[in-house]
């Protein structure tokens, strides 16, 4: 619910670097956004109607990368 509820999104990975993606492009975090100390988590708080759309996180190491499906937000108001 917009401005009442937090959303945590999670990246399950062992991987060395996770990057976060919001409608295909790199996220731009916002003052309402927080990433955890290895960026596997991402906290909303509280949530907006423009945060809803598509999310993923692409994970990588020296070696190989690989991106999750996508996890649609939706924000009801």
């Amino acid at each position: 619910m917009e401005h009442k509820d937090s959303v945590v999104l999670t990246c399950y990975t062992n991987a060395v670097s996770t990057q976060w993606f919001f409608k295909g492009m790199k996220l731009r975090l916002t003052e309402r956004m927080k990433l955890s100390w290895n960026d596997r988590t991402l906290t909303i708080d509280p949530v907006r109607r423009e945060d809803a759309g598509n999310y993923l996180c692409e994970v990588s190491n020296p070696i190989s990368s690989a991106e999750s499906e996508p996890v649609e937000l939706e924000v009801k108001y």
